[in-house]
């Protein structure tokens, strides 16, 4: 039997960074296959959009992730 020795805070936020890892990586490698596939202007075209969205959560996640590890700290 296994405990979980983290508070359910970090365990989300852990599950939130992995996935916004497969979403950054997922965004790289689609706007490399656009540009094989000569469709880039697409992807010129939503890059700017796209990057703040993804510089926002990048922020919001990283902030997140120190709250939990303060709490996680004084617990």
């Amino acid at each position: 039997m296994t405990t979980n020795k983290f508070n359910p805070l970090f365990r989300l936020i852990l599950k939130a960074l992995k996935y916004y890892i497969y979403i950054v990586f997922g965004l790289i490698l689609a706007a490399g296959l656009s540009s094989i596939l000569g469709t880039s202007h697409i992807t010129i075209a939503l890059f700017p959009r796209v990057f703040e969205v993804i510089w926002r959560c990048g922020i919001i996640l990283i902030c997140s992730a120190a709250t939990a590890v303060l709490i996680e700290s004084f617990r």
